[in-house]
């Protein structure tokens, strides 16, 4: 089985289903509007999401694509791509009904053609609607799809006998709109002038491994100690199945070794939790206010925060000193609020609101 890739569009992250997915699945499926043309259970229940979302967990991300649709955190619909052996693919998607009419059905359908013919190759993508669900194959047409025929009584729906439309594309004859943008996969990379931030993957455990086993570098963290191969194995393999919509996460890059770690971690609607890490020898050398910086220019101007805010043991000077030199102000001290190392400490926090906040030149 192979990794389904995570897709991203303007307004949307395509990504593979989760098991925690099924109460937003449930929340929108229950429609009876958004069910109108579908052949689902009726009554649709909890263990009917539950079944559906367990078939996409099952693809094998060769010949079956199943992306959950993320818009503003939730998911909201989903789409999928069908691949036969003779390079064609069949395409399905929905959505839910508060967001019809947006646009976003066809935002996410252009991401996942593109992939198909970018990345897997195909030649042909094709897909089919209830002929009396205009805005269906309204879609289709707004991809550059062609109707290719009817076929009558194809499907049953609600017991009764309808019509599908079919509609299809070809890999020459396709070009993505200009409005739309393929997708990524992760947080984007962003670049300092000594540093790459970059989301993390799991060919990174060894690097991690060297330097988080320094117990100096772990002085104030209280991580596993001793800090094993195995902990490193399982913090990169968090990194990399966060949800980076709301905790994008970064490994920090300093001359081809990853040195450290960044993230921003959601606490409410428009606020976040910056925090960081990195390699003990490049303390006291400004690479960690230069990571930061970057952070936060990404938080205030692409993620639309109106607060960042972070926090420290009371002893970690150098890290509190990062708050200060990014422009954070200090808003007080929590005494005894964490345990570490079987001692009760205090944390200093600090905080930099959007208004205070100078963009980059």
């Amino acid at each position: 089985m192979e990794d389904l890739p995570a897709l991203r569009t303007p307004r949307l992250l395509l990504r593979p289903y989760r098991s925690d997915d099924v109460d937003d699945v449930l929340a929108y499926a229950t429609d009876p509007e958004w069910g109108r043309y579908l052949p689902l259970p009726d009554p649709y229940t909890r263990r009917s999401a539950e079944e559906f979302v367990a078939r996409c967990i099952l693809v094998d991300g060769e010949s079956r694509f199943e992306w959950a649709i993320v818009h503003e955190g939730r998911v909201s619909g989903g789409i999928s791509l069908r691949v036969y052996g003779s390079g064609s693919a069949e395409m399905g998607y929905s959505i839910a009904r508060p967001l019809w009419g947006q646009g976003l059905t066809t935002e996410a359908a252009t991401a996942v053609i593109a992939h198909g013919f970018e990345k897997l190759g195909l030649a042909r993508v094709q897909a089919a609607a209830d002929i009396r669900n205009e805005g269906s194959w309204r879609v289709m047409e707004k991809l550059g799809m062609q109707r290719t025929g009817v076929a009558h009584g194809d499907r049953l729906v609600r017991g009764e006998r309808v019509d599908s439309v079919f509609y299809e594309i070809l890999a020459e004859g396709w070009s993505p709109p200009a409005t739309a943008t393929l997708a990524t996969e992760g947080p984007p990379d962003l670049r300092t002038e000594r540093l790459v931030l970059r989301p993390f993957n799991m060919g990174d455990v060894d690097d991690v491994f060297a330097y988080a086993s320094d117990p100096e570098w772990n002085r104030y963290l209280g991580l596993p100690e001793p800090y094993t191969r195995r902990s490193a194995e399982e913090f990169v393999s968090s990194m990399v199945l966060a949800d980076w919509e709301t905790n994008p996460m970064w490994a920090i890059v300093h001359e081809g070794r990853v040195s450290g770690g960044i993230n921003l971690t959601t606490r409410g609607r428009d606020q976040v939790e910056l925090s960081y890490s990195v390699t003990r020898p490049l303390w006291g050398q400004g690479f960690m206010t230069e990571a930061a910086r970057a952070v936060i220019d990404y938080g205030f101007q692409s993620m639309g925060l109106a607060r960042i805010y972070s926090f420290a043991d009371i002893r970690n000077k150098g890290s509190w000193r990062v708050m200060e030199k990014v422009g954070m102000e200090r808003e007080g001290v929590m005494r005894s609020n964490r345990l570490v190392r079987d001692t009760r400490v205090d944390d200093v926090y600090y905080a930099i609101l959007r208004d205070e906040w100078s963009p980059p030149a």
